[in-house]
């Protein structure tokens, strides 16, 4: 399973073709840090050709991809990797979910360190997803059953 981290910011997810347009540390940074709660919307571009980037926020955790469950996993402790994503596939359907932002998908997306300037990103340094062309609504849960594992999960869900 492929985890990435970030310099300590927030997380930004963005359509693959739009990526080249976020200007990281250069501008658009600021404002993913401007973000109020755990996740946000931020528009970056010319005034013209706005874009949308949901921001993964509050703090920087390993995060991985479960397409299983269309979530975003971060890891806040856990002895190992196998522990953490069975607790998480175990627990995920009694979370307690905190409802969030709605986002336009439209097709491949890449999550990266929201500090980094798209035109400079590599493939080692984000998780590139494929999801289906429409509205998802974002919903977020800590998971923490007691013991030695806990995890923040970020949910994409079709809004229907």
């Amino acid at each position: 399973m492929k985890w990435i981290e970030t310099t300590g910011g927030p997380f930004a997810l963005v359509a693959l073709d739009d990526v080249p347009l976020w200007t990281g540390h250069r501008g658009d940074y600021q404002r993913a840090c401007e973000v109020d709660g755990v996740t946000g919307l931020v528009g970056f571009g010319a005034p013209e050709h706005r874009r949308t980037a949901l921001i993964l926020w509050d703090e920087p955790l390993r995060t991985a991809y479960l397409p299983e469950h269309q979530a975003f996993v971060q890891w806040m402790y856990a002895d190992s990797e196998g522990e953490l994503l069975q607790m998480v596939n175990s627990q995920i359907s009694s979370a307690m979910w905190e409802g969030g932002p709605s986002i336009e998908v439209r097709g491949k997306v890449v999550l990266f360190d929201a500090a980094m300037p798209g035109a400079e990103l590599t493939s080692g340094d984000s998780l590139e997803i494929q999801m289906r062309c429409e509205v998802y609504r974002v919903r977020t849960a800590d998971i923490e059953p007691g013991g030695r594992q806990a995890a923040r999960v970020h949910q994409l869900i079709a809004d229907k």
